[in-house]
């Protein structure tokens, strides 16, 4: 096996471990047993449990988001489509033990928030891309006000990630609602109907 095959092996075995069983019950030996290699070779390629959970949750969750989007209408006008797929998300992440650590493991999703935070991960998201892309559509169409620039609509959607970032703080039983809420505000504030 090369060393890139090594790698795709660790990955593809943590996932599935993950996926399996979650994040606690997973460990390195497990993952390291399961992709068919050494210990040691797993420290050539990560430094940590963490890192590797790291990487398999930002693909999981990359992917969650394209396949979301990938049924969702956008012809439909801004807020049933924001709603729709916050309800997409929530319930995929329900469904699934690698999107789950988000919302039931404080320290794994804290863990999670200052790896985005200091990568400026979603800046070089899909979910970011369709985001802006849909933006310019409704300000063109007149879905959307355009006295206030891209920038500061960006914002004021990433005000939503805050509030996903600070969940704990919210109330899980408030979470979701909460997350709807603000997103249909931020919509009736910057549509034109």
């Amino acid at each position: 096996m090369n060393q890139k095959d090594k790698q795709q092996a660790l990955f593809d075995a943590a996932r599935a471990l993950f996926l399996k069983q979650g994040f606690k019950k997973t460990n390195i030996s497990a993952i390291t047993e399961q992709a068919n290699v050494a210990v040691g070779t797993f420290y050539k390629y990560y430094s940590s449990k963490e890192q590797i959970f790291n990487q398999v949750y930002q693909a999981e969750n990359e992917q969650a988001k394209r396949t979301i989007i990938s049924q969702i209408d956008e012809n439909q006008p801004p807020k049933p489509m924001i709603q729709q797929f916050l309800k997409a998300i929530i319930a995929m992440s329900e469904d699934n033990l690698i999107l789950a650590e988000w919302y039931q493991n404080t320290e794994v999703s804290q863990m999670l928030s200052n790896y985005n935070q200091e990568a400026d991960v979603w800046k070089n998201s899909f979910i970011y891309s369709v985001l802006i892309d849909n933006i310019k559509r409704w300000q063109a169409s007149g879905q959307f006000r355009k006295d206030i620039d891209l920038d500061t609509i960006l914002a004021l959607f990433n005000a939503l990630v805050v509030v996903d970032i600070h969940k704990e703080e919210v109330g899980s039983q408030h979470y979701p609602q909460v997350l709807e809420l603000l997103a249909d505000m931020i919509v009736d504030g910057l549509s034109t109907k």
